[in-house]
């Protein structure tokens, strides 16, 4: 059975290190705000994966998918393919979505809804998604950050390693909450945060056209701004990821710059 909590529209007081709220601040300038979000939490306590979901009326699209630490696979992108095609109808946080979105005004209302993986109630969606890619559970943050518009959910999953969220855990993200909706409502003001992947992409390789790289360089630096790895990069473009690190390596020295946060004032 799902946990569900109505979360209140101020965030409550919690002592943040000047890392967890520097990294709260990259949020709304950065070109993928929920890669931005998965840094900030990751410094309150371990999210292994975030997905950005908009649920629109027809069917739910995701905007971004990450994964947290060098190395790791990032699985979002494939599971939320296989979550849109089959189960999402399944899925209360649809039905919660619905509600919200289609709620009239400006609601500041904020829900939260936790699911393990032994609760999922159709045995496809388990095994396709959670037991195939070793995911313990999922913890989403439901709200509308525009008004009259589709209700977003930040959707943080850990991996069985992990273990699930435990109480404390839980407390510490219904916390911060509300902070990480007022944020991505100022990433959607600005632009960055209600756009989905392939426009994002073609956007700050546009805002690259005039620096002196080659086609297949900025192919790379416009998805490496959207915080897609050198993996997804490689599978993307259909190259090797070698030669993503290869490319990468020859547009820093172009550009001078020695870091994608240098990459993301260009692209961004």
């Amino acid at each position: 059975m799902q946990a569900m909590w109505r979360v209140p529209a101020v965030a409550s007081q919690q002592v943040l290190d000047l890392q967890a709220v520097s990294l709260l601040l990259d949020v709304p300038r950065d070109v993928a705000p929920a890669r931005a979000m998965l840094h900030f939490l990751n410094a309150l306590l371990p999210v292994a994966y975030i997905s950005l979901v908009r649920h629109a009326p027809e069917a739910p699209m995701q905007l971004e998918g990450h994964a947290y630490g060098c190395g790791v696979r990032n699985v979002t992108h494939d599971c939320f393919a296989q979550y849109r095609r089959h189960f999402y109808s399944f899925d209360d946080a649809t039905h919660i979505a619905a509600h919200m979105g289609a709620a009239p005004g400006d609601s500041n209302e904020l829900m939260a809804l936790q699911l393990h993986a032994d609760d999922i109630p159709d045995p496809g969606w388990r095994h396709q998604i959670y037991q195939r890619e070793h995911l313990s559970d999922r913890l989403a943050l439901l709200y509308t950050p525009m008004p009259r518009g589709s209700a977003f959910s930040i959707n943080l999953y850990r991996s069985e390693s992990m273990g699930r969220f435990g109480p404390q855990e839980i407390e510490r993200v219904l916390a911060v909450a509300p902070l990480l909706r007022q944020v991505h409502r100022h990433a959607l003001g600005t632009g960055a945060g209600g756009l989905d992947m392939d426009t994002r992409i073609a956007l700050a390789r546009a805002r690259l056209d005039a620096a002196p790289l080659s086609g297949r360089e900025r192919d790379v630096c416009a998805r490496i701004a959207c915080g897609i790895t050198a993996d997804g990069i490689a599978a993307d473009l259909g190259i090797a990821p070698s030669s993503v690190h290869t490319l990468r390596k020859r547009a820093y020295a172009k550009l001078a710059i020695n870091d994608r946060a240098a990459l993301v004032r260009l692209a961004g």
